[in-house]
């Protein structure tokens, strides 16, 4: 999830007297993007290999104290490219994001929002064609160009519905938490 990549550039523009910046971002293979929930038996963890989040993005930012406006920082994570370790659960993982029908998560951010030490980043998040939007607390080390945030919400702001498996014995908690830790570079 690429959404925290673009805190730097916070950091960035806030040393810079033209309150707009262009540049171009790439996620390195060592990214990770996890996905955590439970069920009424058991938890699980699916991964998006950062290998498949190689793309580059053209963004441009504009300052506006204490926000950074972000423009075309859009990443579209395949839904096919998670996998859970067990076949059933990244089956019905897939089937609850609906991925032979929509191809794509979409993670764009939107803006970022620093308050002394503390940086909330605004992320859209679209899933089976449903958009909605997040503040995500975000942090960034910045000789690494590593960004860590959790997201936690429920499938059903998406309007997808939990799986439920063995005749209804056991059921999807609706709240998912999606960790991501996204090292990028600027090229």
């Amino acid at each position: 999830m690429k959404p925290l990549v673009f805190l730097l550039l916070f950091l960035l523009v806030g040393f810079n007297s033209n309150p707009t910046i262009r540049t171009k971002v790439k996620i390195q293979p060592e990214s990770e993007v996890v996905i955590r929930g439970k069920s009424n038996v058991n938890k699980f963890e699916c991964r998006y290999n950062g290998k498949f989040l190689q793309e580059e993005v053209a963004i441009v930012a504009t300052k506006s104290n204490p926000k950074l406006i972000l423009q075309g920082a859009k990443l579209g994570i395949s839904s096919k490219g998670f996998d859970c370790r067990h076949k059933m659960i990244t089956k019905d993982l897939k089937t609850t994001i609906k991925a032979e029908e929509y191809n794509h998560v979409f993670l764009e951010v939107k803006q970022i929002n620093q308050q002394n030490q503390n940086m909330i980043a605004t992320v859209e998040v679209e899933i089976a064609g449903v958009k909605n939007t997040y503040d995500i607390p975000v942090t960034h080390q910045s000789k690494t160009n590593l960004v860590n945030g959790t997201l936690k919400f429920s499938i059903k702001d998406f309007k997808l519905e939990t799986p439920k498996k063995l005749l209804g014995f056991v059921v999807l908690n609706e709240m998912i938490e999606i960790e991501f830790n996204l090292q990028f570079q600027y090229i």
